[in-house]
């Protein structure tokens, strides 16, 4: 005999402690009643006798214990089952070079690799994976298996000097794995289910990878390209012999080698090889989109394996349970008698015979050790046995949500929100899609996106209205959307005052240059008034000169004109005195005295 889930039995040791808990609450309510009622009180009590009340006592931790055990899940009657693994064969061919020392990503290429493979190894629930390093050359580090673990513990093995021969030969690698594959196919199988995972930063500098790509196409494999690093490239540190920094890696003249992802080889790579190009850091590993090219390989059966399967019998246990826990009703109050009579026998006809085999789908215990991985912090296992679960029930609703769950914890919320829309679309159940809701609008609001998070939780409330989870994530939801609002208003309002300020420096800016403007206009007024009046004083100097040179005519018609005007004087004297005469009565006379 052996449990499926022997962590309920812990729970056995609950059973003294809780037995000697009622052995000393019925002490001091015993001695409670003597101090009020007197020794005798006991005897004048209706309905009370200390042996009924001890065999219920019985009978009630009799049926937990049998409950526990129920729980535990008892299991006998072994028998060997012929199982036949169905799957794929992958290969990774890793590039261990210098140039994958590069740490363009995060801590370096090579690092960064391993810790991609790692978690699509775990994510392996129905392949045979086999392991090639290669950088000048190639070699096969480990055959296929399906011991993900061991494969595992070779890929952290994985440094630069575990080869001698530097550089980055994709052709002795691409043809190392073709063979590793070809070996390892079954006789008469086809090969439309093998491929090659090439991981590399693509500066392929051996050549002639064309010619073993098509061989590889030739023989039914598929070749998936992965790059690592940034087209700006990086530097490759050195160290000395105690692994400490000793500078970057030059070339022969002098000069630091910068290693860049070499993207045109690896599409035209996937082009040749019939497969999909990949970036880590972009797509991952452990992505859907990989998943949907290696399950369109199919799958090919290429192991029969001997397994024990063994025959449930917590059902007897659980029947034990129900029929101690009756009696001890029964012993407590006889007029439930028939009640629980009829309680009995409903239980009895539920329980199954020993010699029946109790009907579990076969990726329950996928399921437990999911449960149990999660429930214990350890959302790596758990997210792996989940999708082994889902791999073999892809339709049921359930399991998409625990996945979307465990991908919530481990903050791959894109990646969950798909699994919560998926889950939706499985079922048409009403608690499903309140859980489904209720999980896509809690990973909204762990991503920040408020409205999302609202219209998911609403929804989910207007399925299940007494949700108090959701009704406080949705609160936590309405005011995270109002902090928001405000952010935006006072974004909104400093952009508009950043705006205002820039249009008054702006104008303040154009009120300056028309200024300055209007004063280099009045300078030049200015300047050209003076040039004019230069120019007039410059005429009259001129002038002044010349009268000063010459006598003016101004003056000369003057003097003339003082001249005549004297001689009309005296004329007009004379002419007078001459009028003067001739008035007086006189003669005329001609003037002369002789």
């Amino acid at each position: 005999m052996h449990f499926a889930t022997g962590i309920w039995l812990f729970a056995l040791i609950v059973l003294p402690l809780l037995w000697l808990t009622v052995k000393v609450a019925d002490g001091r309510a015993r001695k409670r009643t003597e101090r009020l009622f007197g020794e005798r009180a006991a005897a004048h009590r209706e309905d009370w006798n200390p042996r009924v009340r001890g065999w219920r006592r019985f009978l009630f931790l009799a049926g937990i214990f049998w409950l526990i055990l129920a729980l535990a899940r008892p299991q006998w009657g072994a028998s060997e089952v012929t199982v036949t693994q169905r799957g794929r064969d992958v290969v990774v061919a890793l590039d261990v070079s210098n140039s994958m020392l590069a740490e363009d990503v995060t801590p370096n290429r090579l690092e960064r690799a391993k810790a991609e493979l790692t978690t699509f190894l775990r994510r392996q629930a129905d392949s045979r994976v086999g392991l090639v390093l290669f950088a000048g050359a190639a070699f096969v580090q480990c055959p296929l298996t399906a011991d993900y673990g061991t494969a595992e513990i070779f890929l952290q093995m994985a440094a630069p000097d575990m080869i001698s021969s530097q550089g980055t030969a994709l052709a002795s690698a691409l043809e190392v794995s073709r063979e590793l594959l070809i070996s390892g196919r079954p006789e008469g199988a086809s090969s439309d289910f093998q491929a090659i995972l090439l991981v590399t930063d693509g500066e392929d500098l051996e050549g002639d990878w064309e010619e073993q790509a098509r061989a590889c196409r030739r023989d039914g494999i598929t070749v998936i390209p992965v790059g690592i690093g940034e087209e700006t490239g990086g530097l490759i540190p050195l160290t000395d012999d105690q692994g400490r920094a000793a500078g970057f890696l030059k070339d022969d003249e002098g000069q630091l080698v910068l290693s860049r992802i070499d993207l045109a080889s690896l599409e035209q790579l996937a082009s040749i090889g019939g497969g999909s190009t990949f970036r880590v850091g972009l797509d991952g590993l452990a992505g859907e989109r990989l998943r949907a090219v290696l399950e369109r390989l199919g799958r090919q059966d290429f192991e029969q394996r001997q397994v024990t399967r063994w025959q449930e019998r917590y059902p007897w246990f659980l029947g034990l349970s129900l029929l101690c826990l009756s009696l001890a009703i029964v012993v407590r109050s006889r007029r439930l008698l028939p009640a629980v009579a009829a309680l009995f026998l409903v239980a009895l006809v539920g329980v199954q015979p020993a010699s029946a085999q109790v009907v579990r789908p076969g990726w329950a215990d996928s399921v437990e050790r999911g449960r149990e991985a999660y429930a214990s912090g350890d959302y790596e296992t758990a997210l792996q046995e989940f999708e082994t679960a889902r791999a073999q029930a892809p339709d049921d609703p359930r399991l998409s949500l625990a996945v979307g769950e465990t991908l919530f914890r481990l903050e791959r919320h894109e990646e969950a929100d798909r699994e919560f829309v998926r889950a939706r679309q499985l079922t048409d159940r009403t608690d499903l899609r309140a859980e489904s809701l209720y999980n896509a609008g809690t990973n909204a609001l762990a991503q920040g996106d408020a409205g999302q998070a609202i219209e998911h939780l609403r929804e989910s409330l207007r399925l299940e209205p007494d949700r108090p989870d959701a009704l406080h994530n949705l609160e936590t939801a309405l005011l995270m959307q109002q902090q928001q609002q405000q952010q935006e208003q006072q974004q909104e309002q400093q952009e508009q005052d950043n705006q205002e300020d820039q249009e008054d420096q702006e104008n303040q800016e154009n009120q300056d240059e028309q200024q300055q403007q209007q004063d280099q206009q009045d300078q030049q007024e200015q300047d050209e008034q003076e040039q004019q009046q230069e120019q007039q004083q410059d005429e009259q100097q001129q002038d002044q000169q010349e009268q000063q040179e010459q006598p003016s005519q101004e003056e000369i018609d003057k003097e003339q004109a003082l001249q005549i005007l004297k001689a009309l004087d005296r004329d007009e004297q004379e002419l007078k005195r001459s009028v003067q005469k001739r008035l007086r009565g006189g003669g005329s006379q001609s003037g002369k005295r002789w």
